[in-house]
């Protein structure tokens, strides 16, 4: 009884900040009005898939080869750009397609190859490609690098979806034969034990 007394003392005496203050802290995350009721928890909810890489590492890396390829046999960083972006798929061409109009309207290499700095798996090529216009070191050898990453992190992400899909078919099993081993295993076993030394 003592300890509700002094709940009420310690809550009677703490400080409330003003209701209009308090309203103010809650309504100060960033909405519109057209936002709706649900727009800050799925504002958070949108943030935090946002940030993670999306687009297939495998077409990457073959966009990276078609391009590598074309720089060996001669070919223009801006012609080699040029043709990688009329037969990438379509989870890259927009961003070979920007940094071609970018590259053939005169753009500094720097702002022209940004575009690909936007997908998460060419951002490497794109500060190769950058790197190699200010020191002049060899394209062909980084891209080859970089695809093997590509593909290297391809079959390891392929690998851990395998992996769990095994756990997760081996959940459903277990859930229906642990019960039904003990039920028709275990049990008479017990009970005819128990039956003996009684």
């Amino acid at each position: 009884m003592i300890f509700v007394v002094i709940g009420a003392v310690l809550l009677a005496l703490a400080p409330v900040p003003p209701i209009a203050q308090r309203i103010a802290d809650i309504t100060a995350a960033q909405k519109t009005p057209r936002d709706g009721p649900v727009a800050i928890w799925w504002g958070k909810i949108r943030e935090r898939f946002q940030h993670a890489p999306s687009g297939d590492p495998l077409a990457a890396a073959a966009d990276i080869e078609l391009f590598a390829a074309c720089l060996s046999s001669g070919l223009s960083t801006y012609h080699a750009a040029r043709a990688v972006a009329q037969v990438a798929g379509t989870d890259t061409a927009d961003y070979w397609q920007r940094t071609v109009a970018l590259l053939g309207v005169g753009a500094s290499n720097q702002g022209a190859w940004e575009p690909l700095r936007e997908h998460p798996h060419l951002a490497e090529l794109a500060t190769l490609v950058v790197m190699s216009g200010q020191s002049g070191a060899a394209i062909a050898a980084g891209c080859s690098r970089h695809t093997r990453a590509l593909r290297a992190e391809a079959s390891a992400h392929a690998t851990a979806a395998a992996e769990r899909a095994g756990v997760f078919i081996a959940l459903p099993l277990a859930v229906c034969f642990l019960p039904a081993f003990i039920v028709l295993g275990l049990v008479p076993v017990v009970i005819g034990l128990g039956m003996q030394i009684l």
